[in-house]
């Protein structure tokens, strides 16, 4: 089938891979107001707050929020809300983007190849058929590695990150790359083990602009043994041209619809940043629930690195988690879903050997 290419705007490039972007923008198109967090009006004590429990998370539940949120009738395309950013102080002094502390003892020391690297628990055991998981990344290196610790979960990580000026589609726009990276990994893991080791299952993760590649490695063949797709506030598409927003997000939406039917785990995040001239994290999120007749749940929570969960919408193994926050800290805060999300992962591949 012909794939119809869509070529995202420049300042799509710079908005996900330099905090330049959001200082500029933020100046440009915010109110001239200082920014200030506007609390949200709490409901009325009649009735105690509904709880619902998280399929991510069982043991971290979250609130019904039943304050009216407005957008009744055009949600799927409404721009996003919650236009502030927690400073340090909400977030227990914790800066996003500044490096956070975790115990890396338990995986091996960044293993080079070509291009990226990887990453391997220590002590990895091979199963019966001599096969290990793989988590392929692209954009973000040790936070991600990180946020797979916080999981708990033993999967090898292969990660990617490029410069500003260089783009993760041309390199997945084929299968040959991919099956690169794969057998990359597979070569270096058997000469370290002293056996044969081969990959078992597959995820593509990706945050910020790194979407772009999983969107060009999903169209092709060697993708059918992916069993996973996570992308961590990185979802855009062209706002004004309807035709281009549906081809960019078809093989997502195609992915949705497996994965909601627990043919594959598909997780996908979103920030309340508001682009002037692209399609938000929000929409196309919201695009993608929508095709599957769901609609998100409006909620509260507070998670890692001082995200605030706002809606969430689980269905089979689809999942979205919406959260507030417009600035650079928030689009870093991010980076701390994946360890929910790589937890679930880790249940499904345990629950299907």
């Amino acid at each position: 089938m012909h794939r119809v290419k869509v070529v995202l705007p420049l300042a799509i490039v710079a908005f996900m891979t330099g905090a330049a972007y959001f200082v500029l923008q933020l100046r440009a198109h915010a109110d001239p107001r200082p920014l200030v967090h506007v609390a949200t009006p709490a409901p009325a004590p009649s009735a105690a707050p509904t709880t619902l429990v998280d399929p991510l998370n069982p043991d971290r539940s979250m609130t019904l929020d039943p304050t009216p949120r407005g957008h009744a009738e055009n949600w799927v395309s409404a721009r996003p809300g919650f236009q502030y950013s927690r400073p340090p102080a909400e977030r227990g002094g914790v800066q996003p983007c500044a490096p956070q502390k975790v115990d890396s003892s338990g995986f091996e020391e960044w293993v080079p190849l070509s291009k990226g690297h990887f990453s391997a628990p220590r002590g990895l055991q091979l199963d019966a058929s001599g096969r290990f998981d793989l988590v392929i990344h692209l954009h973000g290196d040790e936070p991600v590695r990180r946020e797979l610790i916080e999981s708990q979960q033993r999967f090898v990580l292969y990660t990617l990150t490029l410069g500003p000026n260089q783009g993760y589609a041309p390199l997945f726009d084929g299968p040959y790359y991919f099956a690169a990276v794969v057998a990359g990994v597979e070569q270096a893991l058997s000469k370290r083990l002293g056996t044969a080791a081969h990959v078992g299952r597959i995820a593509l993760s990706a945050w910020s602009a790194g979407f772009v590649g999983v969107e060009a490695a999903l169209t092709q063949a060697a993708s059918k043994n992916v069993d996973a797709v996570i992308l961590i506030d990185g979802l855009h598409a062209p706002r004004r041209d309807r035709r281009a927003f549906e081809a960019q997000l078809k093989p997502f939406a195609d992915y949705a619809a497996r994965a909601a039917a627990r043919e594959r785990f598909m997780f996908i995040s979103h920030s309340s940043i508001d682009p002037p001239d692209f399609a938000s994290t929000t929409e196309c999120a919201h695009y993608l629930i929508a095709g599957l007749g769901g609609k998100p749940e409006a909620v509260r929570r507070s998670d890692p690195l001082g995200l605030e969960l706002v809606e969430f919408f689980s269905r089979g193994d689809f999942h979205v988690r919406g959260y507030a926050g417009n600035d650079k800290a928030d689009h870093c805060a991010q980076l701390a879903a994946l360890r929910d999300a790589y937890a679930a992962l880790g249940r499904r591949w345990n629950a299907t050997p």
